[in-house]
């Protein structure tokens, strides 16, 4: 295995959405930036761009003029645990293992800052942790992808990003050249594909 570096998504990789609290909260974001009362055709409005925007909220409000990290801002205004839980609840455990094999790091759209100790994932046991506001533009923008290479000090190709998204996470991935691993579903498109954070443990051993 020619991997130096792993490099993981958050939302839906490593923590899971609550679908009704996120929900409230993306609609009524986004009623609130466009001037529009929330009802069925603004969510169906919402969840066009969502498509159009490769399942990237942050993308969608950043071509609404917003900052890259604006959406990230408007979750930190929730408590961490109404928004996520684990989407395997050894996780840290298993961060801790995976470390010991190769260095760990995360690029997430979201500022993770009180969210990963409010899941019990020390921030430390990562080497980096790339989020939104530190590139100019969110995912799926290339951006980030290319800060990964940079951080990692690494061909690109030595690099893993194991994400849930096809869209959003495997395509901008491969399109730098970094070798992808989709979690959760399989797909052709991606490099490797993992139904378990196990699975990602047993790959670097």
């Amino acid at each position: 295995m020619n991997i130096k570096h792993i490099w993981f998504d958050f939302s839906e990789t490593i923590a899971h959405i609550n679908k009704q609290e996120h929900s409230i909260l993306k609609y009524a974001t986004y009623a609130k930036v466009v001037g529009k009362p929330v009802n069925g055709g603004l969510k169906d409005e919402f969840d066009r761009e969502y498509e159009e925007h490769n399942h990237s909220i942050s993308d969608i409000f950043y071509s609404l003029g917003k900052p890259a990290n604006w959406w990230s801002s408007e979750i930190a205004k929730i408590e961490p645990l109404r928004l996520y839980h684990l989407a395997e609840s050894d996780i840290p455990e298993m961060f801790l293992k995976i470390k010991g094999h190769v260095p760990i790091s995360i690029f997430s759209n979201i500022d993770l800052e009180q969210t990963l100790p409010a899941l019990g994932i020390n921030p430390e046991m990562f080497e980096h942790i790339l989020s939104s506001g530190m590139v100019s533009k969110p995912k799926p923008a290339l951006d980030g992808f290319y800060k990964m290479v940079e951080l990692s000090k690494l061909k690109p190709n030595q690099i893993l990003y194991i994400g849930d998204d096809i869209s959003k996470d495997i395509l901008p991935a491969k399109e730098v050249g970094i070798k992808t691993g989709l979690i959760w579903s399989e797909s052709d498109k991606a490099d490797y594909c993992f139904n378990s954070f196990d699975e990602i443990l047993k790959f670097v051993k």
